[in-house]
């Protein structure tokens, strides 16, 4: 009963915290290099709560229990975290990649030899630069930069079907925002595992060195991914009031899991010192490890920090969450 107040406390706090800060860029306007920072640092705690805190745990856990010290049951239990978010993220990436087969804009025919000729004369004239610019314009578009297209009295024919084709691609962005959210929420659900195996393996109302960085973790990993998910909604089109749903089922998906994955663990019996309750933890810790490292973004505003800036949040991430730990004493 005293874990359980423990970890309903967490979650209603944690989501709380990420449903308003969610809903800050309905109102506020944040730098994208100030969000790549945070979601830099917000990386390097999930590592090092990964690596420094709860792997060592779980498998600390999972010796006391064995005799031998189950190198097996450690190995397939990090696997099984890692692999299930494998699975999750290509069924959800290929759910919408099949919303994306009409995502880029056709230009008018009167134009397109115009835009053709103009990019040969400043880019080089490479089919290819062609192609990357008329994208990148398109992307403009679609996140709310580039002009929007309204058809005036007169309008010509292909000025008439380029508004149509903006119409139709808005209602394709609108379809973009539910496997976005959707693949979010299931990652959300995955991390309140690893703060429902933590309460189990603390066992007590005070939360413990380990619920705390684990809890900390999950409060700076979610604020940036809240603001990413809601600006990102912002960009499909999707009426605000819409967007605030979306906001609150992530919000609410991390403390569900938790609850859930608390709830069972307890049901079938798993104590502090039990072997289950270490595999849980060696799983979340390999859900974390997955996230951190195959989850970052590709190219964007994190390309405008240096290098070093960038090893210099990531490293001071990976090193709070041991720090912390330190600071509590044994994570028990």
């Amino acid at each position: 009963m005293a874990a359980f107040i423990s970890v309903v406390g967490m979650s209603a706090f944690l989501g709380v915290g990420s449903f308003v800060v969610g809903n800050l860029p309905l109102t506020f306007t944040f730098s994208k290099m100030t969000l790549a920072k945070l979601s830099i640092v917000g990386s390097g705690l999930l590592l090092g709560t990964a690596l420094g805190v709860i792997i060592p745990e779980g498998a600390e856990t999972v010796a006391h229990a064995d005799k031998d010290f189950p190198t097996q049951t450690v190995a397939f239990s990090l696997l099984g975290g890692f692999m299930f978010m494998l699975l999750v993220e290509q069924f959800i990436s290929g759910h919408s990649h099949s919303h994306s087969h009409h995502e880029h804009l056709s230009l008018p025919p009167s134009e397109a030899p115009q835009l053709r000729t103009q990019k040969s004369s400043t880019v080089g004239g490479t089919a290819g630069d062609v192609v990357f610019d008329v994208e990148l314009g398109d992307l403009e578009q679609s996140e709310g930069i580039g002009p929007e297209f309204v058809p005036m009295p007169g309008s010509s024919t292909s000025q008439l079907n380029q508004f149509s084709d903006v119409s139709e691609k808005n209602e394709e962005d609108r379809k973009r925002a539910y496997p976005l959210t959707l693949g979010l929420v299931i990652h959300a659900l995955a991390d309140g595992l690893a703060l429902g195996s933590a309460a189990i393996a603390n066992g007590s109302a005070i939360p413990s060195g380990l619920s705390l960085v684990v809890f900390l973790a999950l409060i700076v990993h979610k604020a940036p991914t809240a603001l990413a998910l809601a600006t990102s909604l912002l960009s499909t089109g999707l009426p605000r009031p819409d967007c605030r749903k979306h906001i609150a089922i992530f919000s609410a998906s991390t403390p569900i899991g938790a609850l859930v994955s608390f709830g069972v663990l307890s049901v079938i019996g798993i104590t502090q010192n039990s072997n289950w309750a270490g595999i849980a933890l060696l799983v979340s810790g390999g859900t974390f490890l997955y996230v951190a490292t195959a989850l970052q973004p590709q190219r964007g505003p994190s390309e405008a920090i240096t290098e070093r800036a960038k090893l210099l949040f990531l490293s001071l991430g990976m090193l709070t969450p041991v720090g912390l730990a330190a600071i509590f004493g044994d994570v028990h």
